[in-house]
């Protein structure tokens, strides 16, 4: 059974979670879908998808990429993740966000935590979050969550 961790990430945290995913996995491949370069799921009985979160909104590169391929990815065993930084609306937005039709066959929803870089943000996302109060680093990482998650799909093997 081949999996693929299909991820987004605009600063490099999901893909941070997406890379402690698959080592959690082992063999697994790996795929940003904000870099050119198409993807084919053939290969794949096993899809997870992750995506960060801002202003409430999934990135819209893993978007366009599960909206494209829905029919073929319903038939897969899937997996959906974000990472995000208000995890009382974690799984609320991972649930809004993704396409319902993948929401409601995912054999695994988490939430993996978020990092806050301020240095690394553009102007405009360090202006919103320091609106909301995030003036300073933060980092959350949910190892446990990746561990949990990964033990779902490594216990169906």
């Amino acid at each position: 059974m081949k999996t693929l961790i299909v991820y987004g990430s605009k600063y490099g945290c999901t893909e941070e979670c997406a890379c402690l995913l698959r080592d959690e996995l082992g063999e697994t491949d790996l795929a940003d879908v904000g870099r050119p370069h198409s993807v084919s799921l053939d290969a794949y009985d096993t899809v997870l998808i992750g995506s960060p979160v801002y202003i409430g909104k999934l990135d819209k590169n893993v978007i366009q990429f599960c909206n494209a391929r829905l029919a073929t990815l319903t038939e897969k065993r899937i997996g959906l993740f974000i990472c995000a930084g208000e995890p009382d609306k974690a799984i609320e937005q991972l649930e809004a966000g993704f396409p319902k039709e993948l929401v409601e066959v995912a054999r695994a929803k988490g939430y993996f935590g978020y990092r806050i870089q301020l240095k690394k943000l553009s102007l405009l996302d360090q202006i919103l979050l320091t609106g909301v109060g995030k003036r300073r680093n933060e980092e959350d990482i949910r190892r446990g969550a990746i561990d949990d998650f990964a033990k779902t799909f490594l216990q169906e093997h």
